[in-house]
């Protein structure tokens, strides 16, 4: 008890909070996460309905991706919209044409004429996506298993067109497995976890997210979707800055699974979330930089099925790979200024252009809200002149159930926790 007495609250320090609080208005909301849940089961069963041609073929759909890990956010930087990725396994010859599967998942999904999703699907190269009408899109990806390697591994199928070309191929795929990787090398912390918990919850009762949803079907418990880890929400953070970056880029982006493997190897060693964000994008530059030493473009495998590369569609050359590692500089250089002795207004306009304007506006916002109410209250209070707020310890936010508040800006040690060395 002691040792938890004497630790800070998980968002003692402002720039902790607003970068949870970011990351709270840029993820799916809890009222969003259960209609999600409701049409992944809703779309499971349409899809072995009697008269699909998949009928009694569909032997298992599951979450893919970010939404298994617990790491979506919206992919437009505006509004909410959001890709929930799903792998749908199918008892055919694993030598069907890869045009034929996407033929026969699209014919399945989008039914006759006045049914459930039809007009409301769109053929991609390698799933056939639905779309909704706020914004959600849900990514079906068809895959056969792979009886001879390990638990639901199978193949994916690429192609490009409704015929067959020279590009189609069935690409060896286990993001199941990956999932399961993710979140063994991801452990959550107690704290950290309950705070960030109640941050969401006091965000999403705010803003009257948190509601009946009259599309919503009933779904089953779930594990609470705000219990992430800090290394889940730095993740969301990298990717949220990379969507910005190439917002206005006619080119592939940088893939999240790579991103997230990057994270799974080195979560779980510093004590705030700007540490462990500083850690992971260092960590992330550090494994493209040494690809881009040698010459080459970045490999990253599968730990969990070595033959499914997270990087055989990004990056295509060099100069994409280098455009990265400009991106991820600039972002350790922002992020190492914040860490120091900066004002308020200069931190809303640095996050503004990492996270984007309206959920960094939101989120400072929020903050000024909190410490004052935190000042009225006594539970904190504020030196003028020294940019210092006294705020509650770890063991008193514990006892109450909440978050902490921060106050005003304050100086962070200057330390690095990531160094020259590539991660392994």
């Amino acid at each position: 008890m002691k040792h938890l007495q004497s630790l800070p609250p998980p968002f003692a320090e402002p720039l902790d909070a607003l970068l949870a609080d970011i990351a709270i208005r840029v993820q799916l909301s809890e009222s969003n996460y259960k209609k999600a849940v409701a049409r992944f089961h809703a779309i499971q069963e349409y899809i072995q309905r009697e008269d699909s041609p998949l009928h009694d073929l569909v032997t298992l759909v599951y979450a893919q991706g970010s939404m298994a890990i617990g790491a979506t956010i919206s992919s437009k930087l505006e509004n909410d919209e959001f890709d929930i990725d799903l792998i749908a396994t199918l008892d055919l010859p694993s030598d069907t044409p890869p045009h034929r599967m996407l033929d026969l998942l699209e014919e399945a999904i989008a039914g006759e004429p006045g049914s459930r999703y039809y007009g409301k699907t769109t053929r991609c190269t390698r799933c056939v996506q639905v779309q909704y009408a706020d914004g959600m899109h849900l990514d079906v990806t068809p895959m056969v298993r792979i009886e001879t390697m390990p638990e639901k591994c199978g193949y994916i199928y690429h192609a490009p067109k409704r015929h067959a070309t020279d590009d189609d191929t069935k690409i060896v795929a286990n993001p199941w497995g990956f999932a399961q990787h993710f979140i063994e090398h991801t452990p959550k912390d107690v704290l950290f976890e309950a705070a960030f918990m109640a941050r969401a919850r006091e965000f999403e009762t705010a803003h009257l997210l948190v509601e009946a949803q009259a599309e919503v079907e009933q779904v089953p418990e779930q594990e609470p979707m705000h219990a992430k880890s800090m290394a889940v929400i730095a993740l969301q953070l990298l990717k949220r800055y990379r969507n910005v970056r190439y917002d206005q880029r006619d080119v592939r982006c940088p893939p999240s699974v790579m991103m997230a493997k990057v994270v799974a190897d080195n979560a779980g060693h510093t004590g705030t979330l700007s540490e462990e964000l500083l850690l992971q994008a260092g960590q992330l530059r550090g494994v493209l930089q040494e690809a881009q030493d040698r010459g080459r473009t970045v490999i990253v495998a599968n730990p969990a099925c070595a033959p499914d590369v997270f990087t055989d569609r990004w990056p295509d050359t060099l100069m994409a790979q280098q455009v990265f590692i400009g991106d991820l500089d600039e972002f350790i250089e922002k992020l190492q200024q914040l860490r120091g002795d900066v004002d308020l207004v200069q931190m809303q306009a640095t996050l503004a252009t990492m996270f984007g304007e309206r959920a960094t506006i939101e989120a400072v916002k929020q903050f000024n809200e909190r410490t004052g109410q935190q000042i009225v209250y006594g539970q904190s209070r504020h030196t003028p002149g020294s940019g210092r707020i006294v705020l509650p310890t770890a063991a008193e936010v514990a006892a109450l159930g909440v978050a902490a508040v921060p106050g005003i800006v304050r100086a962070t040690p200057k330390h690095t926790h990531f160094g020259d060395e590539p991660c392994a």
